[in-house]
This record gives structure tokens, sequence and C-alpha cells, in this order.
């Protein structure tokens, strides 16, 4: 080795080694310290940015996490207010019980009305509750924005039901009988046929060579109902010649069950049809000028005008009074027909007559021979009929005639608005949960209707990283109006007479059935929401278990690379001192 002291490369080289494991042991010392072994783009560029991303993906997993649990927050409010009203209705539908049994006077039964006023009262409180001032029953799931909305959503909640019942309460038939042919029913919106100019709404139905019906099809013309009040829940409509919606359905499903149900219907004859159709809803304020100006031989029309209609309808008046008022002769001249199929014409007036004619020829005889006697329709209606024509606006609390009804020996007085029941506002309804839904039996198609566009109702809970990544939620009102129990003009149902008393534990049931529906809605987002919580706390934890294999150091390897550093970096230095001495030989030889 040369003796020089320009450049002593030596202590160069030792320095140029002590740097490098300084450094080294600068960054052991930061990883040992800091408990990670990237602590900077430096350390390892790819792992940093796949690491950085991992953490804002994990303090977002963590926030959607808070905010599903304060979502449950929510939730649990609202299920506490359905909850204190389903146990109101629960006691109030216990109170119309009471006051359906004649053992209370109308006294009692005031008394009875005005517990029940104060908990309606309650309900409204119920209906108000909100969280972080935010409404939550605001009614966001049912509004309509277009006729047919409002159609469908009266069909789903009472019309359909309430025909149903009428019927089966009336002929003893349903879509849940054995005998049902066909199940289901398809719903369609019809507008400028003038084929179908004077129909208001039709059941179609199509049967093979046996006679048995195979398919069942509801029409509405909105060449009628197109302005149907949407806050009546009769369904009355300004354009002239359509009456109440709820009856003319009454009407049709009437040939609907009966058509499921009755091999060879269309043997039958058409004025019995659309007799039997009219009973169901009575129509004595409807074809007031119809009845009352018919001949005795109307009742051999089959034409399908609007007289074979009210003579049909006079005739099986006729029968149910001359089978002694037992209210009961339309269920046995159906159950003829249904065990005997449609050609049993004569067995089944035989059965209705209970034994009184033997056959249709026989009861129609007797019925012109009676109405010779009468001298008069109205007078023939009257005596032999049971049915006195009226005009509802004259007296809107008289009876139609209808199957249910005081003048077919089958109950109270049953008015226009009385005859399909109803709750008293059409915000009580709501939509279909499913494109098919089963109502008494009868499975609807709902067709192509289409609900309003919610994008801007309701909750979203935001419960994932990305932007369309929450649950919607959107509630029913639950106040009084909207469970039935109240107008929109603020008349509260009552039970103030038997006969109130007695429909109103219809309506609690269904309010009960709209607010339970409600109730499992809300309980079922809970659950969602529980399981969506322990999803992401499932995500957090092995988003932050990938994240620590990228980025967290291990203590016992750093370490050992720490205490390797701090060696090689004490003997470089120590190297370093003793290349600084090698100048020292060369000053002996100056000497």
């Amino acid at each position: 080795m040369a003796m020089i002291i320009k450049n002593n490369m030596a202590a160069q080289e030792a320095l140029g080694e002590l740097k490098k494991n300084n450094d080294k042991l600068g960054k052991d010392l930061k990883k040992v310290a800091s408990g990670m072994k990237i602590n900077g783009a430096g350390d390892d560029a790819s792992g940093y940015s796949i690491s950085e991303r991992m953490r804002v993906q994990l303090r977002g997993l963590n926030q959607d996490n808070a905010n599903a649990q304060n979502a449950s927050s929510l939730l649990k409010t609202a299920d506490g207010a359905i909850s204190s009203t389903v146990d109101l209705l629960k006691t109030m539908k216990e109170k119309a019980i009471n006051a359906a049994n004649d053992t209370n006077t109308d006294k009692d039964r005031a008394t009875i009305q005005k517990e029940i006023d104060q908990s309606i009262d309650q309900l409204e409180d119920n209906a108000n509750v909100t969280f972080n001032n935010k409404i939550l029953f605001d009614g966001s799931a049912d509004v309509a924005t277009d006729v047919k909305q409002t159609i469908v959503k009266g069909l789903n909640s009472e019309w359909i039901d309430s025909s149903l019942q009428l019927i089966k309460d009336t002929y003893g038939i349903s879509f849940q009988d054995d005998t049902a042919a066909v199940k289901e029913m398809s719903l369609e919106f019809e507008k400028g046929n003038a084929a179908h100019s004077s129909w208001l709404a039709w059941v179609s139905h199509s049967y093979n060579s046996d006679g048995v019906t195979t398919g069942l099809k509801l029409t509405v013309n909105m060449d009628y109902y197109e302005n149907l009040n949407q806050t009546d829940p009769n369904g009355s409509t300004t354009t002239n010649g359509a009456g109440f919606l709820d009856r003319t359905l009454a009407h049709e499903f009437t040939h609907a069950v009966m058509a499921t149900n009755i091999k060879d219907f269309d043997s039958i004859p058409l004025n019995l049809i659309e007799g039997a159709a009219e009973y169901t809803h009575g129509i004595d304020d409807e074809r007031y000028n119809t009845l009352s100006g018919m001949s005795a031989n109307d009742v051999d029309d089959v034409s399908g005008n609007p007289i074979s209609y009210a003579a049909g309808y006079a005739f099986l008046h006729y029968l149910n009074a001359k089978s002694g008022h037992d209210g009961n002769a339309m269920k046995r001249m159906i159950s003829t027909f249904v065990s005997q199929g449609g050609k049993a014409v004569d067995a089944a007036i035989a059965a209705a007559s209970k034994g009184g004619f033997s056959t249709l020829a026989d009861a129609k005889a007797a019925y012109k021979a009676d109405f010779a006697k009468a001298g008069s329709a109205k007078a023939f209606l009257k005596d032999y009929c049971d049915i006195e024509p009226f005009v509802p606006a004259a007296d809107a609390r008289d009876d139609t005639g209808s199957a249910t009804g005081s003048k077919s020996w089958n109950g109270e007085e049953a008015n226009p608005k009385d005859v399909v029941l109803e709750g008293l506002s059409t915000r009580y309804w709501w939509y279909p949960g499913a494109q098919k839904t089963t109502i008494e039996g009868l499975t609807m198609d709902w067709g192509d209707y289409k609900k309003p566009d919610l994008t801007n109702a309701g909750f979203r809970f935001q419960v994932g990283t990305k932007a369309n990544q929450n649950i919607f939620a959107a509630f029913s009102d639950i106040h009084a109006n909207a469970l039935g129990l109240r107008s929109d003009t603020g008349d509260l149902f009552s039970v103030q007479t038997r006969a109130d008393a007695k429909r109103a534990l219809t309506i609690f049931d269904r309010a009960l059935r709209k607010s339970l529906d409600q109730a499992t809605t809300i309980g079922a987002l809970v659950s969602r929401l529980n399981y969506t919580s322990s999803n992401l706390t499932t995500a957090a934890e092995n988003v932050q278990a990938s994240e620590s294999t990228i980025r967290d150091a291990d203590m016992a390897k750093e370490m050992t690379e720490y205490t390797k550093s701090n060696v090689l970096a004490q003997s470089a230095q120590s190297m370093l001192a003793q290349a600084n001495q090698n100048a020292s030989g060369v000053l002996s030889l100056l000497q």
C-alpha cells in the first residue's frame, strides 16, 4: 500500500460505509420506533399507495358502520311508535266488539266512542314521531301521481277484499273454494275503445270446451274513471254515467267468482247472471227509473240491456221474498249451480225458493201474475220484492237493496257509501308488495302500472363506500286518516250504533293489517341493518389485517436489522478512526 497523504482513500471508503450504515440505522430506528415498515413513499412506493387506499377504505367502512347503527336507532324509534299504535288498535277493536253487542244501549256506545276518540288522538301523536327533527311516517311509500296508481292501491287495500268478502257472505262462494277452477286474475286499463264505450269496468273470462273457466281479466274503463276523485274511498268520478267504482267492482267480481266456481257458467240466463251481480251491491238507487218503469214481461229479457239487469235483480228479490225472507235464497241458488253446473237452472230456482217453484218457468209465471195483481211496477216491487226505489240525494241513508242490506233480510241498512266497506280516507291505501299478490284466495297480476319515482323521497342509509351503496326505506303514513279511522275532513269512525260498530270491526282489522305491515317492514330493515353492521365490521377487520400485512413492521425482524445496522455503524466509525491514523506512518519518514 502506497504511503500517500493527499487523498486518504481508506478513510473516505470508511466514511462512505459509515454514512450508509447511519442511514440504514436511521431507517431501522424509525421502523422500530413507529412499528411500521413503511413510513413514507420512499420506503416502498407501490406498497405505500396500496396501504393508503386501504386506509381510505377502512375509514369509510368504519363510518358506514356508524351510519348503520344510527339508521338502526332511527328505525327503532319508528318501531316504538308503530308498536304503540298496534296496541291502541287492539284496544279499539276490543271496544268496538263491546259496542257491537246489543247488551249496550246507544248511551253506552256513546261512552265507548269517547274512549275510541281519545285513542285516535293518541294515534296522531304516535304518527308525529321524529328523529333528529325528521318526520318518519311521512307517507312517501304510498304517494300516487296518477289515477291508475290510485286505483291499484284501492284494489289492493280495500276494494277486492271488500267485494270478495261481500260475495262470500252472500253467496257462500270464493276463490278459496276447491271448486274454483281459476285463482288468478290480470288487471288492465282501457281507454278510447268504442266497443266498450258504455262499460265502466268488466271481468272477461275464457273457458274450455267442457265449460270450465281457464282465465280471468279485470278491465277498468279510463274513459269513465280518468276523472276519479282520488280522495273518495268509494271511487266516485266526475264523469257522467259512472257511479262509485267500488260498487262496479263488486258487481264484476261477482261474475268472476261465479265463473270460476260454476261449470257452464255461460249457460245461466243472462238476466240471472247480471241480476245476481246487481244483487250484490243493490241498485234501488242507480236504476231507480229503470225499476220504476219496467213491465211484467221484462223478466224474460236476456238482451243485456239495462232492463234485463233491473228485471233480473227484481226477480231474485222476488225469490228471496217468496222463500220466507230468510236472506239465504241466493246462497241456495248459487250452491246448486256450483254443485250441478250452470245448466241446472230449474234446480237452482227450486233451491232458492225452498221448493216453492220447481222450474224457472213456474217462477216467472208467478212473478208475472203477482205483477198484474200489484197493478204497477212500484207497487209490485214494494209488496212482492221488498224493493222501494229511492233517490240517494233525497235520502242518502236509505238501503240500496244490496245482498247484505235490510231489504234482503240480511242485515242493517246499507246505503250507497256503506255497501262496499272502506275506511274514511284514501290515504289508507298502499301499493301491492309484488307484481302478483294474493287477496282472499285471488292472485292479482297487477299488469304494467308504474309506481311513482321515489328518488327524492324516503330515507337512504349510506352503508357503503361507493355512491349508490345505500339501503332505501320509505314509510307509510300512520295518522288516523291513513289508517281509515278519520276522514280528510276530520270525521271519526263511529261505533255509536250496532251497525256502525259491526263495520268498525273490519276497519280496525284493516288498520291493524297496515300497522303490522309497517311494523314488519321496519323490523326487516332493523334486521338487515344488523347484518349490514356485522358485515361492515368483518370487512373492516379484513381490510385492517391486509393493510397491516403491507405496512406494519415485524418487530423481531426489525430489531435484528436495527442491531445489525447499529453494529455496522459502530464498526465503520471505528475503522474510520483507524484509517485516519494511516498518515502518521508518513510523518515518521519525514523526521
